[in-house]
């Protein structure tokens, strides 16, 4: 790394421009993960700032401050509300799992439609006439399985 110093060392402002560009990259990429690297840049650049260092302590400081933001913005992330599951998202119609809906196309041999809040779904399950309160009890593709409404299964 000889040729750092020839270059004049790492200023303040080469970690700034490294954290903007991270930032950028975030923006591009799926996940959050260029973000942590980006607010170590943007630390170490007030470290660099305050107090000169020579560029391999930079660089190590780099690293442990990266882990040390990814690490604990993960924490922080997983604390948000609605980030609990992972697994929740794109389970689709999976989300409709015990709830109670309205038959409203008659289910006539084993296929009809249900009302979900403001829309409608195919659904498989007992012929019944339409009108019919029935239970979500599973899901495949975007069809959904009822069957007769128990009172005690109820969630809506």
């Amino acid at each position: 790394m000889d040729w750092l110093p020839s270059l004049g060392g790492v200023q303040p402002w080469h970690w700034w421009v490294l954290g903007a560009l991270l930032l950028l990259l975030e923006l591009a990429a799926p996940g959050v993960f260029f973000v942590w690297l980006a607010l170590a840049a943007f630390t170490l650049g007030l470290v660099v700032f305050v107090l000169p260092l020579p560029v391999t302590v930079q660089l190590l400081l780099f690293a442990a401050l990266s882990v040390a933001a990814f690490v604990i913005g993960r924490r922080l992330v997983t604390r948000l509300p609605g980030t609990e599951g992972e697994g929740t998202l794109n389970t689709g119609a999976n989300r409709f799992l015990g709830r109670t809906v309205t038959v409203t196309a008659p289910i006539v041999n084993g296929v009809g439609r249900v009302r979900v809040g403001d829309s409608e779904w195919r659904a498989t399950g007992p012929d019944l006439p339409a009108g019919s309160r029935v239970l979500v009890v599973g899901a495949e593709g975007t069809t959904l399985q009822v069957d007769v409404e128990h009172r005690t299964l109820e969630r809506t």
